[in-house]
């Protein structure tokens, strides 16, 4: 029997991305299509006093021009409440965020009108002519000043511009410190910085003649977008369709409703005509939700012998001038916090976390969501530790570590894990890495006057987040899945599903999961996904959920599908359905040699010939799996980072790059293997190029690839990548996610790499990115100028 899970099947969708035809929302053309262009507001802070678009109504083309305050009445805010009252004690405020700004303006990029016109160029050259009054106002730029006594209000009427203040402990964590032989206290600043898809946010909207709408947007999550529009226009949801096409890169930024989608839909109504909008590079870095940006001030306390005693952690995020819809903007540094024990025995901590509001965009979510942070944090705390108590820093993170034998395991925080294998995994990755012959290596590198550097990053990743762990967390939605399997007369499947693959190879991994249960080849599987109209309601893609969520209601339906299956084949053959084998696309019977009905003649007669089927039993072949998976399922990996340091450019060099990763059950070691790699490049940006930088006025200066760098192929190094597999006790199969899981590993193994290698300058790696300024100034503390 060919078995399909954990085998290299090559990528089904990959062809037509490589011959150039697929379909984006911005290459889409309707008839009669118009397109909106963006008034947006040059200040960080600053009243509306007026808007006058007299000038731009006057140029022919321009059909209409919109402000916020003609919607104010008709589109309701963005913005879910987030229960921070799971926490109690808890502060929670939730701004609310108009689709065009009313009254004030609250960072540079908010859009206060919409020109629409006959096309984007016209809309632009109206866009330019619409004049704003505007009162410049007072400006809160970083969130420490934003929480000080007399701070303008970045919203006025909730009195205050903290929006967050969330405390959690476990444990005695005074007597933890009390009782501690060293206490490492640092102060980290995660940078602030941009998911970066190829493809930037775009939407189209059109109405047909009875009202319907039908709406193309980039999105991860097609089901909550509908249903989201109908909520904030008022309007009934089975009159609204999302389509969500090819999708250039999500990473968690388009993983939200937007304004520009509940805009374009609007306009299209209005005006009875299609409605496009694509945003530029620069409107993209301005104004699409940025990531991260938090100040943490951690302690840890040890025993002598290196034994983790106890932890402390005050966090404060900058959410930005809004919260996003639905995941608010204060889930980064709540994430953070809750994160930071990692794979580590830790049963003595408490948390602090606190939020602002500040005239900067919004900050959302971006891959792994705080876990990154907090890996660079446990992991460069854990070398700073090592260096006091004169310990090997892969000694002490052994000596703490949770073993495969100690799970399942319930966190300080409460949290379950379900199983893994971290201390196996770094064990692994050292070894691959030669961790043992490093330091006679670097130590003859320095000799040359060369500085290199090892680092470890550990992490244990949460995947898939249930509805029954959200709920608690005080998000109120839902996170089930659904798929459907049906054949058609002549054998053929189709695959529906909830989720949205937008790179991570759903329709070969889907169909590697049907082809297992019902004996047909994953070539054959059509797949179909991203259309509210012919999928089952799902929530997406996002929180390296999809294997486990979706392909649990995958292989929940093809199940449900193969019983039929044998229970057709078994009257058809005059045998008992336990009789039976599904093996290449046959239902044989087994010990029977040639005795045997294809699963195509079983198809047939299903859902052509219902005469031929058993008494009883309903025409058709195919099944609906609605499957609510458990609330968090966790990988964990080792990512081990050899660097060169020149300490007089501050450059970086990855000599190597090794990956030790236990994502359960894989089901493509190739899939795997992409997302790991691509994480890993998201990594490296995160840890050595990318921030996002606003003046003190509130004005962002990186706003092209000119000044905001990423990652490209002279820096991602080859990764050397191996696997184990530790299957959740939880899940179908025992899988486990693993979409995110290089973007958290990454960064803290390239800044312990670059402490190392800077070690004997005495340098503590607790800002990135490690940008050559940065680095050189590690290099020369006695030099460095200030500023």
């Amino acid at each position: 029997m060919t078995k399909f899970i954990g085998a290299r099947v090559k990528r089904i969708e990959d062809p037509r991305f490589l011959r150039g035809e697929t379909s984006y929302v911005e290459g889409m053309q309707l008839p009669r299509m118009l397109h909106v262009a963006y008034v947006r507001s040059p200040h960080a802070h600053a009243r509306l006093r007026g808007i006058d678009a007299r000038a731009a109504l006057a140029l022919p083309g321009v059909r209409r021009v919109f402000t916020g305050a003609e919607l104010a009445d008709v589109l309701r805010p963005l913005g879910l409440p987030f229960r921070a009252d799971v926490f109690p004690p808890a502060v929670y405020k939730c701004p609310k965020w108009p689709a065009l700004a009313v009254g004030k303006a609250r960072y540079v990029g908010e859009a206060v009108a919409a020109v629409v016109a006959e096309s984007r160029y016209l809309a632009e050259d109206g866009a330019e002519l619409v004049e704003v009054d505007w009162e410049p106002l007072g400006a809160v730029v970083e969130p420490e000043d934003a929480i000080a006594p007399g701070a303008p209000l970045v919203h006025e009427e909730l009195g205050t511009n903290l929006t967050l203040d969330v405390s959690g402990s476990g444990g005695d964590v005074e007597r933890a410190f009390r009782d501690a032989a060293l206490v490492v206290r640092e102060r980290f600043r995660t940078n602030r910085h941009h998911a970066v898809p190829m493809e930037g946010r775009a939407t189209l909207a059109a109405v047909d003649p009875d009202g319907n709408v039908t709406i193309w947007t980039s999105s991860q999550m097609p089901h909550f977008v509908r249903t989201r529009i109908a909520d904030l226009m008022g309007y009934p949801e089975q009159k609204i369709r999302v389509v969500s096409p090819d999708v250039g890169g999500g990473f968690g930024l388009k993983n939200y409703v937007i304004a520009e989608e509940v805009l374009a839909c609007h306009f299209a109504r209005v005006l009875r005509a299609p409605v496009k909008w694509v945003e530029d590079r620069r409107e993209h870095l301005l104004n699409a939700y940025h990531s991260r940006d938090a100040i943490a001030d951690v302690e840890m306390a040890f025993a002598a012998d290196g034994t983790l005693l106890g932890a402390r952690m005050d966090v404060l995020g900058d959410s930005g001038a809004y919260s996003t819809d639905p995941w608010p903007s204060t889930f980064e540094p709540l994430q953070l916090a809750l994160a930071l024990p990692g794979p580590y025995k830790l049963r003595n901590y408490a948390w602090h976390v606190r939020a602002a509001c500040t005239n900067k965009a919004a900050i959302g979510t971006y891959r792994g969501v705080g876990l990154p942070g907090a890996a660079w944090m446990h992991e460069q705390m854990m070398e700073l530790a090592a260096q006091r108590l004169r310990m090997d820093p892969a000694d002490l993170r052994r000596k703490n570590m949770i073993r495969p034998d100690e799970f399942p395991y319930t966190t300080v925080n409460g949290l379950e894990y379900d199983s893994g294998s971290s201390s196996d995994a770094m064990d692994k990755a050292l070894a691959m890495a030669d961790y043992r012959g490093f330091r006679a290596r670097q130590a003859a590198a320095r000799r040359q006057g060369r500085y290199l550097g090892i680092g470890i990053g550990n992490y244990i990743e949460m995947t898939t987040f249930g509805s029954r762990f959200l709920a608690p967390m005080g998000v109120e939605h839902g996170a089930y899945e659904a798929a459907s399997v049906r054949f058609n007369p002549n054998g053929g499947v189709e695959l529906c599903v909830g989720t949205h693959s937008h790179g991570q190879g759903h329709h070969t991994t889907y169909a590697q999961m049907v082809a297992d249960q019902i004996g047909v080849d994953p070539a054959d599987v059509r797949f179909l996904q991203g259309d509210t109209q012919g999928t089952p309601y799902g929530w997406g893609t996002w929180g390296s959920r999809s294997v486990v969520s979706g392909g649990g209601a995958v292989i929940g339906a093809a199940r449900k599908v193969r019983e039929k299956i044998l229970r057709v084949a078994a009257h058809l053959l005059e045998v008992s359905p336990g009789d039976l084998d599904i093996v290449d696309g046959q239902v044989r019977v087994r010990g029977v040699p040639g005795r045997a009905v294809s699963v195509r003649e079983v198809a047939r007669a299903a859902v052509f010939a219902p005469w031929k089927l058993p008494p009883g039993e309903d025409p058709g072949l195919e099944a609906v799996q609605y499957y609510d998976p458990p609330p968090v399922v966790y990988s964990n990996a080792t990512h081990v980072a050899e660097v060169e340091v020149d300490v007089e450019s501050g450059a970086i060099a990855i000599r190597r790059f090794v990956v030790v990763e236990d994502c359960g059950t894989v089901i493509n070691p190739t899939i795997v293997a992409g997302q790991v790699v691509g994480g890993v490049a998201a990594g490296i940006g995160t840890a050595l190029l990318e921030h996002l930088v606003y003046d003190e006025s509130g004005q962002l200066v990186t706003t092209s690839f000119m000044d905001y760098l990423t990652p490209t192929a002279a820096v991602v190094p080859p990764v050397e990548l191996d696997h184990i597999e530790t299957p959740s006790p939880l899940s179908v199969i025992g899988m486990k996610g693993t979409g995110e899981g290089g973007a958290i590993g990454a960064p803290a193994a390239l800044a312990a790499a670059v402490a190392d290698a800077l070690a004997p300058f005495g340098a503590k790696v607790t800002s990135l990115p490690l940008a050559p300024e940065r680095v050189w100034r590690l290099a020369h503390p006695r030099d460095a100028f200030s500023g």
